[in-house]
């Protein structure tokens, strides 16, 4: 049967192993491994997405390995099948502190799979390209150094939003490997950002074809019959024995008799009229269209514990809409 190698990457290392226990609920967890958080253990990286078959179970493990040493990391992943492209951002992403989920299962097991990562909200890899491009990356450099916690927590911060990023930030990582929530030093705050998306529509023209109307001249042959005259002069001599007697009596006289012949011709007039007249125009017509989308907004919920002690009192949910809070 044919191994699919499944890459998925996280800004939260608490949610890549949350995936991972997860895929070992499911009987999958063997088969899968967390690198880029300091350990090797079974998680997964980025906007889950699944490429081709890979060669084998030595191939998948020597790139496991290979993704901890930063001059390896690209092209551990392109022998998988991973695009060069989309190579050097899942570097770059480990390098920054992100945790690359990658594992194989078998082609039949895959939408399983998959479901199981996008509960957890992967980093969508394009994305996450197009933000380091703004901020003028553009390649993974294998020498340059990788972030600590500290840098990796404001990386963090900068490109996640809502209470996955706020909560990114407060887990930190112990020996154990798993995340655990830290307290706030008294000198710290620790800022959780309300975040909220609001709809703008515009309009925009949008070419959708032309109508070329072109004129031709076509030349169409027509014919008539007319009946034209035709004259013909013949001069013909005849021998004749009469008496002269019968002729006038001038009969030697010099004359000049001149006959004019005449013919007929053709004469051909053409005239012009506008039988049809052909009308190009455009129809402008307004109709109202209903955009339906989704907005998101963060919420917080706020869970107080502690108990009301003398001149003091929970903070409620009505405390938190206040603007002196």
């Amino acid at each position: 049967m044919t191994k699919q190698t499944v890459l998925a990457l996280y800004d939260d290392k608490a949610a890549a192993h949350q995936v991972l226990e997860e895929l070992r609920a499911a009987g999958y967890g063997s088969e899968f491994s967390v690198s880029g958080d300091g350990s090797s253990s079974a998680a997964t990286s980025g906007g889950a997405t699944a490429s081709g078959a890979s060669s084998g179970s030595s191939l998948f493990s020597s790139v496991s390995r290979d993704l901890g040493a930063p001059a390896s990391r690209t092209s551990s992943l392109t022998r998988l099948g991973v695009p060069e492209s989309e190579a050097q951002v899942y570097s770059e992403a480990v390098r920054r502190g992100g945790v690359l989920l990658i594992g194989q299962v078998d082609d039949s097991h895959t939408s399983e799979v998959l479901e199981i990562i996008e509960r957890h909200h992967p980093v969508d890899a394009d994305e996450r390209a197009e933000l380091y491009r703004q901020g003028g990356w553009t390649s993974y450099d294998a020498s340059a150094a990788d972030y600590d916690e500290t840098a990796a927590a404001e990386e963090r911060s900068r490109y996640s939003s809502g209470l996955s990023a706020a909560a990114s930030s407060l887990r930190g990582v112990d020996a154990g490997g798993i995340g655990t929530r830290r307290g706030i030093d008294s000198d710290r705050e620790e800022v959780i950002p309300v975040v909220e998306e609001s709809l703008r529509v515009g309009k925009r023209e949008v070419e959708r074809g032309s109508v070329r109307v072109r004129t031709r001249i076509i030349e169409t042959p027509v014919e008539e019959t007319v009946s034209l005259r035709d004259e013909t002069i013949n001069v013909e001599r005849r021998a004749v024995s009469r008496d002269v007697a019968d002729l006038p009596a001038d009969a030697f006289r010099e004359r000049t008799i001149e006959v004019t012949e005449t013919d007929e011709e053709a004469v051909v007039a053409k005239s012009a009229r506008v039988v049809e007249e052909v009308v190009v125009r455009k129809d402008v017509t307004e109709e109202a269209h209903t955009i339906r989308d989704t907005v998101r907004r963060t919420e917080v919920e706020v869970e107080d514990s502690r108990t009301d002690v003398a001149g003091k009192r929970p903070l409620s949910d009505r405390d938190l809409d206040r603007s002196d809070i």
